[in-house]
């Protein structure tokens, strides 16, 4: 079985959107991240058990990994583990990338979750670069 659907990434909502309904994900969480031009995660944040591949579509624009800032343009792909902080923010265009990782067993945790792993950890008293 499969399922399909077609996004214009021109007409993505600001910030992120997760894939989990759309396409009827059970083991693979995924997402799109769509960030305006210069604007940013509002926190850092990191993962119990996830680890998180980033894959850049379009624009231009930085990923912070805990105190480091690695420049990002469409084509680059960064893979994430599980503990380290991170936060993406939009260079001088707007950015659209895939966010994903594998679901371990036991998740989601929580019933009625919005995402397939409810793992993460924000930390909204760190702010990213």
């Amino acid at each position: 079985m499969f399922n399909k659907k077609n996004y214009n990434f021109n007409e993505l909502p600001d910030y992120f959107s997760i894939l989990k309904n759309d396409l009827h994900l059970s083991k693979v969480a995924m997402g799109f991240i769509s960030l305006p031009a210069g604007k940013r995660y509002s926190f850092l944040h990191s993962h119990k058990e996830q680890e998180e591949v980033y894959i850049v579509l379009q624009g231009t624009g930085v990923i912070q990994i805990d105190k480091e800032e690695i420049p990002l343009k469409a084509g680059d792909i960064v893979r994430v583990s599980p503990e380290a902080k991170r936060a993406l923010k939009a260079g001088d265009e707007k950015l659209i990338a895939i966010c994903c990782g594998g679901v371990t067993q036991g998740y989601p945790k929580q019933k009625d979750t919005r995402t397939l792993i409810d793992d993460g950890i924000p930390l909204y008293d760190e702010l990213p670069n």
